[in-house]
């Protein structure tokens, strides 16, 4: 049985995507709460990254643009690359376990930063069913 996009193979491949979205629309939403877009911008600002307010509603943007464009298949391969870029970026900005000395605060960013990185994997295998 066909997915329900044209160039998805199955419904698993339709399911995938609609997971893969359904994560990134739930997350973006989470993070528009007005507590946690002042964590955001605070921890921008504490890694150094320049203009953290832009940064964080430029990143916002491109996440849900992204989602509805991979959502109405409209140029769904930029939608997803939106995704891939924004979660690269975020991950480099926001979790530096690295520059962590606290032991259990960099096992926790490790572990976000090593399941972005499964994230971008999906992302990938995404890319090449909507291309």
């Amino acid at each position: 049985m066909q997915g329900l996009y044209p160039n998805d193979a199955s419904m698993l491949d339709s399911i995938g995507r609609l997971l893969i979205v359904a994560f990134f629309v739930i997350v973006g939403l989470r993070n528009l709460q007005k507590h946690h877009i002042e964590d955001h911008v605070k921890r921008l600002g504490f890694f150094k990254c320049p203009m953290p307010h832009a940064a964080f509603w430029i990143g916002t943007i491109m996440e849900l643009v992204g989602c509805a464009m991979i959502l109405v298949n409209w140029h769904a391969a930029i939608g997803v690359i939106l995704l891939i870029v924004f979660t690269v970026v975020a991950s480099l900005l926001l979790l530096r376990f690295w520059e962590m000395d606290d032991p259990m605060k960099r096992t926790g960013m490790q572990n976000g930063f090593l399941a972005n990185i499964a994230v971008t994997g999906g992302l990938l295998l995404l890319l090449q069913n909507v291309s």
